[in-house]
């Protein structure tokens, strides 16, 4: 992520809606996410696992909290939603409270989407986020940002929401990409903007 930055983020805009938009025609709400005590959690609390896992436990307004506290660990000054496609992150990598840290966000929100990259420094494994999430695989999107073979992208849909995950190079065994998408600004964003949408991106055990 860090390699390819602003560039590759914003190639996987549509990616990202095409994968919500498809994967909520085709597949019930579904998630195994953790509950966790998001009352109590304070700013400095936010970790890799609160950020899979909040918004898919408390929809919308998990996603808002959670976009929201990146924001304020990167001085990110604009509320969440009034810039699309700006760098959230505009020096050094965000470090969360477990030791993960967050190498790039660029802001999507108007959209729909948040994408995160993670730093593979202190490894969380794509199997891991995926039993934290309950994520289900889903095959390689052609349209508008080719992923390679080596790609690996999971989805889990809840609350209105879809968390993306995945891997994109060869032999890595990190996450090193997340996606939160809101199902419904991102399809109104779609519909809005008359966009034509690839639907070769079906879970795969739904196909």
């Amino acid at each position: 992520m860090q390699a390819h930055g602003k560039h590759r983020a914003k190639g996987l805009l549509l990616l990202m809606i095409t994968l919500s938009i498809i994967a909520s025609a085709c597949s019930a709400e579904r998630s195994k996410a953790r509950t966790l005590d998001v009352q109590s959690k304070h700013i400095n609390d936010v970790t890799i696992e609160r950020i899979l896992s909040l918004p898919l436990t408390q929809g919308e307004a998990g996603l808002r909290q959670v976009t929201s506290e990146i924001f304020r660990l990167a001085n990110y000054p604009d509320a969440p939603g009034t810039i699309t496609g700006d760098v959230v992150t505009k020096g050094e990598p965000i470090n969360l409270s477990d030791g993960h840290r967050i190498n790039i966000v660029i802001d999507y929100t108007k959209a729909g989407v948040l994408s995160i990259g993670v730093d593979k420094a202190r490894c969380l494994k794509l199997k891991g986020a995926v039993r934290i999430t309950g994520a289900k695989p889903v095959s390689a999107v052609s349209y508008p940002y080719v992923e390679g073979p080596e790609s690996d992208t999971y989805s889990a849909i809840a609350n209105g929401v879809d968390v993306n995950i995945g891997k994109f190079a060869k032999g890595e065994e990190c996450l090193s990409e997340i996606r939160l998408v809101n199902m419904k600004a991102a399809s109104e964003f779609v519909t809005e903007n008359k966009l034509e949408l690839s639907a070769k991106n079906l879970p795969a055990d739904d196909r």
